[in-house]
């Protein structure tokens, strides 16, 4: 073990589980094998480990971060490490990434994978702590000191950070309700964004979050068509083969790590108001940034319940008709009537999920004037009735 830390303790805990399995030695030719535990105390030993992993290919390299340096533990993503631990040391997180280490080393020894392919097939199917702990980090805003970055950017490839986010949401429509909605939505995703752009997840709060990194001459996702051909293949193939229907926000595109949350807020956003194209998508790009429409905006989202008119809301922000109408249709992509529906819509969907109300009364409270004309007016926007989509699976993504 390439380390300066309580070397007792974790031989202590080894000899509970795996008496004799492991023993406290340095590899000495690039030929051997072994699993080798190394402290990262300061950023330039990243670049040790980067050594050690050049120079023991056949070996399995573990780092174990101190508690300040966990911002930088992206760059064992980088690194393609299968595994990390995060001091203090737990005993229970570290025996089992022990075990699971240990396992797939003497799998390696009976089979004639190379190391470096094993510890690749271990990334792929072992999402560690780090990983969403620094992802996580970059959504909520966490990395505000531009010195971090900069001091990464020596060891962690551009490619790793994303610069766009998707929040995405969905239900699933069938028969097998008890699928595993999340893992088969990753699993889409990768499979057609395989030779396009790197991809991470992560399950925040209920959603699940994309975070993409498309390339850099794109300063909007709109803009990449090879992409979005990818993603209206990935929602078209979970509708058809799963059942499985997707609702999502995309942020805006960012090259500036530390501005990666503001793509997150933004996509949270985006997802709540009504799309103009694809139900399934709803870009914050399109969202209109003229004031007063902003303003007109809120004041349909605050009086949704009550028989707005175009005139009313044009009056609130001293504007005609005629040229409310005109403007409004240019900046949302929808006409007054239709966005008022899908506005109400949007509002009705949680008395469908949560709560027992008829359609009757759902429909008296969210402004509509007769259920028939709430049930068609769904249909019409959704694809499903109302008491369809009630009977749905909400995914919830923890």
């Amino acid at each position: 073990m390439e380390s300066s830390f309580d070397k007792q303790q974790m031989s202590e805990w080894l000899q509970e589980v795996l008496p004799n399995a492991f023993e406290e030695s340095k590899v000495s030719k690039p030929e051997d094998e072994a699993i080798i535990v190394y402290e990262v105390n300061r950023l330039f030993d990243w670049v040790k480990i980067n050594r050690l992993k050049r120079n023991y290919p056949n070996s399995i390299i573990v780092p174990v971060v101190t508690e300040h340096l966990t911002y930088s533990t992206g760059i064992a993503i980088e690194l393609v490490l299968p595994a990390l631990l995060i001091k203090p040391l737990q005993k229970s997180k570290f025996l089992r990434i022990v075990k699971k280490l240990y396992t797939a080393y003497q799998e390696k020894k009976a089979s004639s994978l190379t190391l470096l392919e094993l510890s690749q097939q271990v990334s792929q199917h072992h999402t560690s702590p780090f990983r969403e702990a620094f992802l996580k980090r970059l959504i909520r805003g966490e990395v505000d000191n531009e010195q971090e970055i900069i001091q990464s950017s020596s060891f962690l490839s551009s490619n790793c950070i994303p610069n766009i986010v998707f929040l995405i949401q969905g239900y699933i429509d069938g028969d097998d309700k008890k699928a595993d909605a999340s893992s088969i939505i990753t699993n889409i995703f990768r499979q057609n964004f395989v030779n396009q752009a790197p991809l991470s997840f992560l399950h925040f709060e209920r959603y699940l979050l994309l975070l993409m990194r498309i390339p850099r001459e794109y300063n909007s996702f709109k803009h990449w068509s090879e992409g979005e051909a990818c993603l209206l293949e990935v929602i078209e193939t979970l509708k058809r083969d799963y059942c499985i229907h997707l609702f999502m926000g995309v942020g805006s595109v960012f090259q500036d790590a530390m501005q990666v949350k503001e793509s997150y807020s933004q996509a949270r956003k985006a997802r709540r108001k009504p799309p103009i194209d694809n139900i399934h998508i709803r870009y914050y790009e399109d969202l209109t940034k003229h004031e007063q429409l902003q303003k007109a905006i809120h004041y349909i989202e605050e009086h949704y319940d009550e028989q707005l008119t175009i005139r009313d809301v044009a009056n609130y922000i001293n504007f005609s008709s005629t040229h409310f109408s005109r403007l409004f249709k240019k900046e949302t992509g929808r006409n007054f009537v239709d966005y008022v529906a899908f506005t109400r819509i949007i509002k009705t969907l949680p008395f469908l999920r949560k709560y027992d109300y008829t359609i009757e009364k759902i429909a008296s409270t969210c402004g509509f004037n007769t259920p028939n004309y709430y049930s068609l007016t769904f249909k019409k926007y959704v694809g499903i009735s109302p008491t369809d989509y009630r009977n749905t699976k909400e995914i919830l993504f923890k």
